[in-house]
């Protein structure tokens, strides 16, 4: 509840500035009553200092009114500055209202007194309220500037994920309508309808998410599988394809299609190039509080050099940059050689549960 009020300036200044005039007619009515006059019955005191209060009330309404407008809403340091100082340049017009209005219910006015005195006694209230309502003004132009950066932050990340999402489709759409393309030229139409059909599968499985977008592990798979499909009608059985999925993780959150660019990368320099063809092995296990993901092939391998960039293009940057952007350091992406030939990535982030349909990657947005 004081979270939401805090989210809402009309309603915490105004608030604010009911209660204080409240607890200040409560401040003097108890010094009052510290020192009760001989006969109270002779002045309706109680009745005069409610309307002295709300003659402070009244001017200081519409002080905040005017400096931060009717829904207190405004706010800088000129502002805040203001309520403080227009604060005490009403403290003349109150010290008149503690003359005017015993004169007005019994007809009498008592002695007047130095201002400087009145501020000791009555008037302190007046910058305590100004500096009030400067703190609360304060307040919510911290958070405003704060939302701005934060919203600012969310939109730049999720303009990187996109981008980061949509370098990869180009590059597989190209090789796979290349392959179809080649089908077709070599009249084997059956398998190039195959090939179609499973690209379209493909293809919705992508389009129909959002790049920020989380999405179960079987799901993932299963579009990988028509991928690695397609590619197997361009190589026939020359590629092997392995999958080993440790059961209960079906429903484990990973980035969608995450996998793409590995899979396309290990299909380019370990598959293609090899008249004999090759094998891809794809494994999911749990570790701890971690879901591990390993693609394997037997390829040549990284160059000697250990240059991944160079060997594997900006497919495994891509993948790795967007498990950085979503979990930061409790996410990683690794390549190395195996032995005795083939690379081998690992990809390593939290373990998380899909429990009810898709849900976005937790980051800004």
């Amino acid at each position: 509840m004081a979270r939401d009020l805090l989210d809402h300036p009309a309603w915490t200044r105004w608030g604010a500035h009911v209660a204080f005039w409240l607890v200040y007619l409560a401040v003097r009515t108890a010094a009052a009553a510290a020192d009760p006059p001989d006969d109270v019955t002779d002045f309706p005191y109680l009745l005069n200092r409610v309307l002295v209060v709300a003659s402070y009330f009244v001017l200081t309404g519409v002080l905040l009114a005017l400096i931060a407008g009717p829904r207190a809403s405004r706010s800088n340091w000129a502002r805040n500055l203001a309520l403080v100082l227009g604060a005490l340049a009403v403290a003349p017009i109150t010290q008149w209202s503690e003359q005017a209005w015993p004169l007005a219910l019994a007809g009498f006015s008592p002695e007047p007194y130095p201002f400087v005195i009145y501020l000791f006694q009555f008037g302190w209230a007046l910058p305590l309220w100004g500096l009030t309502q400067a703190l609360l003004g304060y307040h919510f132009e911290t958070m405003a500037q704060a939302r701005a950066v934060s919203r600012a932050q969310a939109l730049a990340y999720d303009a990187q994920l996109k981008m980061l999402h949509y370098q990869i489709n180009p590059h597989f759409l190209f090789n796979t309508l290349n392959a179809i393309s080649t089908l077709v030229l070599e009249k084997r139409n059956e398998q190039a309808e195959n090939m179609i059909l499973r690209l379209a599968g493909f293809l919705r499985y992508s389009l129909d998410r959002q790049p920020t977008e989380l999405a179960a592990l079987a799901a993932e798979l299963e579009a990988q599988r028509k991928y690695l499909e397609i590619e197997r009608t361009r190589f026939d059985d020359k590629l092997k394809v392995n999958f080993n999925i440790e059961p209960g993780l079906e429903t484990a959150r990973l980035p969608s299609l995450i996998l793409q660019p590995i899979l396309e990368n290990a299909i380019k320099y370990a598959i293609t190039p090899r008249v004999e063809g090759g094998s891809i092995d794809v494994s999911a296990r749990r570790d701890g509080e971690l879901l591990r993901i390993c693609i394997e092939d037997d390829g040549p391998g990284l160059p000697p050099n250990g240059d991944v960039r160079a060997r594997r293009g900006v497919g495994l940057a891509n993948a790795r940059e967007r498990l950085e952007l979503i979990y930061g350091e409790r996410a990683g992406l690794t390549a190395r050689n195996r032995d005795p030939n083939g690379c081998r990535v690992d990809i390593w982030l939290p373990l998380e549960e899909d429990r009810v349909g898709r849900t976005p990657a937790p980051a800004l947005s």
